[in-house]
């Protein structure tokens, strides 16, 4: 309930409307360079928080990187959206209680920061508010 960007009524096309970003925009290990390639064992996306389909709402912006490689990958951060900082929320990789923290609890994650994604594991950013 928390990120409405999550729970959308519209499809996500990766289009720009109305001279708007786009709601999503994929990534690989590298920003902006998707690689849906049968041999792919990552993927990377950004939702703006901006374009939430709902009236009048306004979420944070999301980063979710996904490693299903057998070893770890490194993904350099893009920007958010919205120009905001990225705090780490989830890494599936990390010993309970690290893997998953509250809103800004966690560590500030830089633009351009090489991330290493353990093998198997996913992590979510979420920008400041």
């Amino acid at each position: 309930r928390r990120h409405p960007s999550l729970r959308r009524r519209t499809f996500l096309t990766g289009r720009v409307d109305d001279g708007q970003p786009p709601a999503v925009v994929w990534h690989s290990v590298e920003p902006g360079h998707p690689d849906f390639s049968p041999s792919s064992r990552s993927l990377a996306l950004t939702l703006d928080g901006r374009r939430c389909d709902r009236p009048g709402v306004v979420d944070r912006d999301l980063y979710i990187a996904m490693n299903a490689f057998w070893d770890p990958l490194t993904f350099r951060i893009p920007a958010a959206p919205s120009g905001r900082p990225w705090r780490r929320a989830v890494d599936t990789a990390l010993v309970s209680p690290d893997d998953a923290l509250g809103l800004d609890e966690g560590p500030a994650i830089p633009v351009l920061h090489p991330y290493r994604v353990e093998a198997r594991s996913t992590i979510i950013l979420i920008s400041e508010a």
